[in-house]
């Protein structure tokens, strides 16, 4: 593939919720533009972009994928994005590498979650936004209901490219509102013909309100309308594109991906009117300064190269996507990552198409390359040439994790393996996490929804042959006691030789929360000698690492050594430490102790419908409501919810609002649990500690 110039690149997101058939798009634009020379198929496993063995098996897309097409001049990056909210991580990553977004919706089922969702961080981004109404060959398929669901979802200002011929079974093609012809396509064949007469008022009708339009994105194409002169279809384009790139209007197309009907004008409005690299900014820091400043992808300068994805690939290893934003990637170039100030060597610059690579010798700017095998770099990296300023892109936000599990190998052989394939699989997708919780002595696997932990531990299994166990976490409670009391620890062990002596009088007293442990040492009269002080605390200390009704920590309490007696040849640093650690399973059963909960505050946003079910739903969960707020036509509900009740929630969520729910949690305080509910917890712990020791 040739090198483009930055003017001539479109690198447009692909993008809508999962089955509104936006990868049959772009399989769609290859098999139009003979690139490819079968039409490949979702159901059948066989699309360029969904190549992963997951994708392939779930039949949808789950990671992103590049689809370069060359077009009238232009070179238009495709990058298929997930539909699932899930895979967030990729769908940010891969926007932010976007200069526009084609967002695709099935004229069936009007705007869907996934649609909401990636429409959001488009507008957050600035990312420019155009719509494709796909699927009109279906049955019941009604262009003006979804057109109409796209208006009252969005309320952007929309201007209609194509409209279609026939809807349903008797759906026969579009027309192109800029030529006023109807497309006929066969296939890889296209032709124009005249509109038919029945559709011609109302496409004149919409010829008119989009001339209009294209002419006010510029002042010589406004006076020429205000004088009644016709627009050619090329500045009808012109007009467009400036406006298009400026957010000032959402040009909406239509057809059927499956049916090859509205592809050409498609692609002819990508190459012509989508904007190119040189209308995205980057937000960017200089060295140690956290001043931010903003540039957009230019020719001119030094490489400035940014990594927005990573493959863990069994066979080939590491593979670093990129998009050039000042410069040149080129061929045997040494690049210097910013993130972890080490230098790398990009010895062959690739251009991908879905798992399909081409070598090329340079990459252009603003254009979207990969490179395999570099040893440091990682998602969201930057990499600058050696002695240039270091130039360091800002960070995709990623919103926190809302789903867990608790994973353990199938073999006790596999353990470690465990640890490095998840670390591979963590360096392309930062939305994971895997962490040891002492607390509950588990290893947690975090991420984006159930989905998103059931493709890593797939993908582990593929990366590293390695299979786990995946079960709801337990619950990293606190213990802390509500009365004082006091008593005494005695160890007094007697064998050949020297025995073992310790004894010790302890006071245990709650303290407000959040203070944590103190430790007072009140012997007078030398009763027990200062030097054995450091083995008391560090018994109690070990001691509190685990409480008496669940195994959790105790937190929040003064304990006060005040009296005690000691052998001067059978007593010891670790006789102590066993007093002290008797001591406490003595004397904190009389202090009140209870349970403490990990309380979250749960933001979810619902469509206003949904609104009842899901307060009631989060009522049941001992959940309390903190306030609500409006924003469009969606609910924002904030609430405080116990983590106990919240490992299953995205699956009750989904279910309620039918998949248009969405939420975050973030932790927010301990709080005591109910009576009820502790009685359980103590019941459980018992039984796993009789299963333990069996």
């Amino acid at each position: 593939m040739k090198v483009y110039e930055t003017s001539r690149i479109r690198n447009v997101a692909l993008a809508g919720h999962t089955g509104a058939g936006k990868t049959s798009l772009g399989e769609a634009m290859l098999y139009t533009l003979k690139q490819t020379d079968r039409l490949g198929k979702t159901d059948d496993g066989n699309t360029v972009s969904d190549y992963d063995a997951e994708e392939i098996r779930r039949h949808h897309s789950i990671q992103v994928s590049l689809l370069p097409v060359e077009h009238d001049g232009a070179k238009i990056n495709l990058i298929d994005l997930p539909g699932f909210r899930d895979f967030v991580g990729e769908i940010k990553s891969g926007l932010r590498a976007a200069d526009s977004m084609l967002l695709v919706f099935d004229a069936n089922g009007g705007v869907e979650t996934g649609a909401e969702t990636v429409h959001a961080y488009a507008v957050d981004m600035n990312r420019p936004r155009a719509y494709f109404i796909n699927m009109l060959d279906k049955e019941h398929a009604s262009y003006a209901k979804a057109f109409d669901a796209l208006r009252a979802a969005f309320e952007p200002r929309m201007v209609r490219l194509t409209l279609p011929v026939g809807e349903g079974l008797e759906f026969k093609g579009v027309i192109d509102l800029m030529r006023m012809k109807f497309v006929k396509e066969d296939g890889q064949k296209v032709s124009y013909e005249e509109i038919p007469a029945d559709l011609l008022p109302e496409a004149q009708t919409a010829h008119a309100e989009l001339i209009e339009i294209a002419a006010e994105g510029d002042e010589e194409l406004l006076e020429k309308f205000l004088g009644e002169e016709t627009l050619s279809p090329e500045e009808i384009l012109k007009g467009l594109s400036e406006n298009f790139a400026e957010g000032g209007i959402v040009p909406v197309l239509c057809g059927s991906a499956t049916a090859l009907k509205g592809i050409r004008p498609l692609l002819d409005f990508l190459a012509h009117c989508a904007p190119d690299p040189t209308h995205t900014a980057y937000e960017y820091t200089e060295g140690k300064s956290e001043e931010i400043k903003t540039i957009t992808p230019s020719p001119d300068g030094s490489a400035l190269l940014w990594v927005f994805k990573t493959v863990a690939d069994p066979f080939i290893g590491r593979m670093s996507y990129f998009k050039v934003l000042r410069g040149s990637a080129r061929k045997d170039g040494t690049y210097h990552n910013v993130n972890h100030n080490s230098n790398e060597k990009f010895a062959h610059p690739l251009i991908c198409k879905g798992k399909k690579s081409e070598e090329v010798d340079e990459v252009a700017a603003g254009d979207l390359g990969a490179v395999a095998k570099l040893d440091a770099t990682r998602t969201g990296d930057t990499l600058v040439e050696p002695g240039t300023p270091d130039l360091q892109v800002t960070a995709v936000t990623i919103p926190k994790p809302t789903a867990f599990a608790a994973i353990t190998a199938k073999s006790r052989a596999d353990e470690d393996k465990v640890g490095i394939g998840f670390h591979r699989l963590m360096e392309q997708d930062p939305t994971l996490s895997l962490y040891r919780d002492p607390t509950i002595s588990q290893t947690i696997l975090s991420g984006m929804g159930e989905t998103h932990l059931q493709v890593a531990v797939a993908r582990l299994k593929d990366l590293v042959k390695v299979e786990v166990d995946m079960e709801i976490p337990r619950v990293p409670y606190r213990e802390t006691i509500t009365r004082k009391n006091e008593g005494q620890g005695k160890y007094k062990k007697q064998t050949g030789g020297h025995g073992q002596y310790g004894d010790c009088w302890i006071r245990f007293e709650p303290l407000p929360e959040g203070s944590g442990f103190e430790f007072e040492w009140a012997i007078v009269g030398g009763v027990i000698p200062t030097n054995f002080k450091s083995a008391v605390e560090k018994g109690l200390l070990e001691s509190l690492e685990k409480g008496v009704l669940s195994g959790c920590p105790t937190v929040d309490i003064k304990a006060t050594c005040y009296d005690g007696s000691y052998h001067a040849v059978d007593s010891s640093d670790m006789s102590f430490k066993v007093a002290a650690s008797l001591a406490f399973k003595n004397i904190i059963p009389k202090c009140a102790p209870i349970i403490l909960e990990p309380i979250y505050k749960a933001t979810i946003s619902v469509p206003e419908e949904y609104m009842g079910d899901v307060m009631g739903d989060l009522n049941s969960r001992r959940g309390r409501i903190l306030g609500m707020n409006q924003e469009g036509r969606r609910q924002i509900i904030e609430a405080h919810v116990p983590l106990a009740e919240l490992y299953t929630y995205g699956r009750q969520l989904n279910s309620l609002t039918r998949g248009r729910g969405v939420y975050e949690m973030e932790f927010d305080h301990y709080e005591r649990v109910p009576n009820d509910v502790q009685e359980k917890i103590v019941a459980e712990y018992a039984q796993r500690r009789e299963a333990e020791a069996e």
